[in-house]
C-alpha cells in the first residue's frame, strides 16, 4: 500500500484531549442507548414472554420510521437555533435526562399481560425512548462536524468517539447474563434491574459531554439566514457524494444487523444444544471479541486513514467486514463454542472504519456544501445520517423477525429446534450479507471527495469569509 502524502495540522485546529474524551462520552450515551436494546429484546420479550419476533421485530422497526420525520425535524431545529448556550448543547442537555427515564421504562415490565399488550407496551415505550435519543444524538453528531476544520483531526476525534463507544459496548454481550443473575427471580426481573442501571449510565455519559465539549462555527452560525425545513432536507439530498456514502452505511449496516438476530438463535439452539443459560455466556464472549477488535482498530484505522487516504482504508475494512460474514459457515460448530467469537472480531474491524471515517467524511461533505450553498447545515447532515443508520437497523430488525419465522422457529420448542430450522437459519446468516456488501464496496470506490479537494474548499471558504468581514 502507498503512503499518501499528508499535511500536518495547525496547533489552532487541535482539540483538547478532555474534549476529545468529553466528545467520546456522547458517543458512549448514543451508541448504548441505540443498540442495547436489539441485544435484549428477543431473550424478554420473545423466549422469556412468548412474543411472537415478528411483533418484537415491528415494536423496534416502528420508532426508526418515525425517525424518518423527527430526525430532519431536529437536524433543522438544531441548525436554526440561536441562543446564548449554542446550537446543539441545550437539546443534548434534555436528550440525556429523557433518554435515560425512558430506557429504564422499556423493561418495567408487569407479569401477566397479552402478547399484544407486551407488544404495544414496548412499542410506546420504545418511541418516546428514541425521540429522546434524536433530540440528543442529532445536534451531539453535528457538533462532532464543527469541532475543528481540520481535515485529519476530524478522523481523529471520531476515533476517540469510535472508542470510548467500543468501551461502553462491552456491556452489550453481559447484559442478558446479567438477566440471568441468581439473585433475580428470572430473566423479566433481571431485565428490569438491568435496564433502570444502564438508563442511569445513559444519562451520566450524555450529561459529561453536554457539560465538557465546546461548540465549534457558532459565531459564523449565527450570523447566516436561517434555511427551510424543506429546503434544507433537499438540499442534503441533492448532494450526490453524501448519497453515495449514506447507500453504503444502508448497505454494511442493514447485511449485519439482519442477520444479528439469528446469531443467539443458532448458537443457543445449533451450537450449545438448547442450553441458554449456558450460551448466555458464549454470547458474552462473542461480544466481548466484537468490542476488543473495535478497541484494537480504532486507533490503527485513525492512523492509517492519516497516511493512506479515508477512502482506502474504509474500503479495506469494509472488506474484512465481509470476510467476518463469510467465515461463520465454518466457525459454528457444535462442541467448539469458542469459534464463534472469531466472526465477531473481524465485523467489528469493519464496522470500527465506517464509525471512524464515514462521520469524518460527513464532516468533510459539510463543507463542500457549506462552499456551494452559503450555509452551515451540520444538524441536517447529521439527522440524514442518523436517519439512514437507524433505518438499516430498523429494516433489518424487522426482516431478522421475519426470517426467523420463515425458518420455522417455534418459540414452544424451549430446548430444540427442527433440523430444517437450524439448517435455514445458518443459510440466511451467512449467505444474505455477501452480495449486499459487495455492493457497499463497490460504491465507496467512487467516493469522490480526496484529501488536496478538502483542502482547497476550506481555502476557498476562509477567503469568503474574509471578504465578508471586510
Amino acid at each position: 500500500m502507498k503512503q499518501t502524502e499528508h499535511r500536518q495540522t495547525a496547533a489552532e485546529d487541535r482539540i483538547p484531549i478532555s474534549q476529545k474524551a468529553a466528545f467520546g462520552f456522547g458517543s458512549m450515551s448514543q451508541i448504548l442507548g441505540g443498540h442495547s436494546i436489539g441485544n435484549l429484546a428477543n431473550y424478554v420479550f420473545n423466549m422469556s414472554l412468548g412474543v411472537s419476533p415478528v411483533l418484537v421485530g415491528l415494536a423496534q422497526s416502528i420508532p426508526r420510521i418515525v425517525d424518518a420525520f423527527t430526525d430532519p425535524l431536529m437536524g433543522h431545529i438544531s441548525d436554526n437555533t440561536r441562543s446564548r448556550w449554542g446550537r446543539r448543547r441545550p437539546y443534548m442537555l434534555v436528550g440525556a435526562i429523557l433518554m435515560g427515564l425512558f430506557y429504564a421504562a422499556i423493561w418495567y415490565l408487569p407479569k401477566g399481560w397479552s402478547e399484544y399488550g407486551y407488544f404495544s407496551y414496548f412499542l410506546g415505550t420504545s418511541l418516546l425512548f428514541y425521540a429522546a435519543l434524536t433530540v440528543f444524538m442529532v445536534p451531539w453528531s453535528a457538533m462532532g462536524y464543527e469541532m475543528t476544520a481540520d481535515y485529519h483531526e476530524r478522523t481523529r476525534l471520531q476515533a476517540w468517539g469510535n472508542f470510548f463507544g467500543s468501551v461502553g459496548s462491552l456491556l452489550f454481550p453481559w447484559l442478558f447474563a446479567l438477566t440471568q443473575l441468581d439473585l433475580f427471580e428470572d430473566t423479566v426481573h433481571g431485565a428490569r434491574w438491568v435496564g433502570a442501571g444502564l438508563g442511569l449510565v445513559l444519562v451520566i455519559t450524555g450529561l459529561i459531554s453536554v457539560f465538557f465539549c465546546k461548540e465549534g462555527r457558532y459565531e459564523d452560525a449565527v450570523k447566516q439566514k436561517k434555511t427551510p425545513l424543506w429546503a434544507s432536507i433537499k438540499q442534503a439530498y441533492a448532494n450526490r457524494a453524501f448519497m453515495r456514502l449514506m447507500t453504503v452505511v444502508l448497505l454494511v449496516g442493514s447485511a449485519f444487523f439482519t442477520i444479528m438476530t439469528l446469531s443467539p438463535y443458532i448458537t443457543i439452539y445449533y451450537v450449545m444444544g438448547g442450553d441458554a443459560k449456558a450460551a448466555s455466556v458464549y454470547l458474552g464472549w462473542y461480544g466481548t471479541s466484537w468490542v476488543t477488535s473495535s478497541l484494537l482498530m480504532t486507533p490503527l484505522i485513525s492512523w492509517t486513514a492519516t497516511r493512506f487516504g479515508k477512502k482506502k482504508i474504509l474500503t479495506i475494512a469494509i472488506c474484512i467486514n465481509l470476510l467476518g460474514h463469510v467465515a461463520k459457515i465454518w466457525c459454528y460448530v457444535p462442541g467448539y463454542p469458542l469459534l464463534i467469537c472469531i466472526p465477531p472480531a473481524l465485523l467489528a474491524a469493519g464496522f470500527a472504519g465506517l464509525w471512524v471515517i464515514v462521520p469524518s467524511m460527513n464532516a468533510d461533505i459539510c463543507d463542500q456544501d457549506e462552499l456551494d450553498t452559503g450555509t452551515s447545515s451540520e444538524g441536517m447532515y447529521s439527522a440524514v445520517y442518523g436517519w439512514f443508520l437507524k433505518t438499516s437497523i430498523s429494516v433489518a430488525v424487522m426482516l431478522g423477525g421475519v426470517l426467523l419465522v420463515t425458518a420455522g422457529y417455534d418459540a414452544t420448542l424451549e430446548a430444540a429446534q427442527t433440523e430444517s430450522t437450524i439448517r435455514w437459519l445458518r443459510i440466511l446468516e451467512a449467505g444474505m450479507p455477501i452480495p449486499v456488501v459487495l455492493t457497499g464496496i463497490y460504491l465507496i470506490t467512487k467516493y469522490p471527495l480526496s484529501e488536496d479537494r478538502m483542502y482547497e474548499i476550506r481555502e476557498k471558504l476562509k477567503s469568503r469569509k474574509q471578504g465578508l468581514s471586510n
